[in-house]
């Protein structure tokens, strides 16, 4: 029988020295002058509090179920919360203008909740060749024409901005799980949503091990994923502005005025 009590002191344990932790964060020169993360003091400290979270208590957690779970049952459980997704999914791909994809998405929910026992097994991707056509709320702000805001590491949960931030709000209620009457299946579910979502992550959060500055990496991975998913996969191309164009253009005039 799990010990709860034991459970929420190793939690509580964990939070404070990832507080403690994170008030040690280095922040460098000039921090907050990009643009794109003008928070970047509270972000870093915010970061540093997550990364320390993770070390102490969410790592260790998914590497047990990632060690003590067979594959094909974390294969299976995590089919069940895409297949709790997909009502998310409907409502977005329809506020987006994406037709197929809404239709799609009410029939993955119709085969896997039937034929799929629950969503346990991913019927229509695998016999009907329908994959998941994921959204959420962020992307549709983003389609309607609202801008990124300024990049923003929420304390407990990670990588944002302020799009997404709302994004967030308006996915927590568009999930059946939040309307769960027992609260010990509502926070249960919530609690496996994390840990499968986590084991899933290690091979990528793996990377930031080794990584010369594990904030930059993690906040221009996550800009680049979001850009990606908004333009389902086809992001305009950015080009950089090149200096030496500059240098020509002032070596012009100068050449014409001899």
């Amino acid at each position: 029988m799990i010990d709860m009590r034991r459970m929420a002191t190793r939690f509580a344990a964990g939070v404070a020295a990832a507080l403690l932790l994170a008030g040690c964060a280095q922040v460098p020169e000039g921090a907050g002058s990009d643009p794109k993360d003008p928070w970047e003091k509270f972000n870093r400290s915010s970061f540093a509090f997550n990364q320390k979270l993770d070390s102490y208590v969410l790592r260790p957690i998914a590497k047990g179920y990632q060690w003590a779970v067979p594959e094909v049952v974390r294969d299976s459980v995590g089919n069940v919360f895409v297949n709790l997704g997909e009502p998310a999914n409907i409502l977005n791909n329809s506020l987006q203008g994406k037709g197929e994809g809404a239709l799609a998405s009410l029939f993955r929910l119709m085969i896997n909740s039937t034929l799929g026992v629950g969503g346990l097994f991913d019927v229509a991707g695998t016999a009907a060749n329908q994959p998941e056509r994921a959204e959420d709320f962020g992307q549709t702000l983003a389609v309607w024409g609202v801008g990124n805001g300024p990049y923003f590491v929420i304390p407990f949960v990670g990588p944002s901005t302020v799009r997404d931030s709302a994004g967030l709000v308006v996915g927590y209620f568009s999930e059946p799980m939040t309307y769960a009457d027992n609260d010990w299946l509502n926070w249960g579910m919530w609690g496996l949503k994390v840990v499968d979502f986590r084991e899933r992550m290690l091979p990528a959060t793996d990377l930031l091990d080794g990584a010369v500055d594990p904030y930059l990496m993690a906040r221009e991975a996550y800009l680049s994923a979001r850009n990606n998913a908004v333009y389902d996969g086809n992001p305009p191309l950015e080009f950089l502005e090149d200096e030496f164009e500059d240098e020509e253009g002032d070596a012009a005039p100068k050449a014409s005025a001899q």
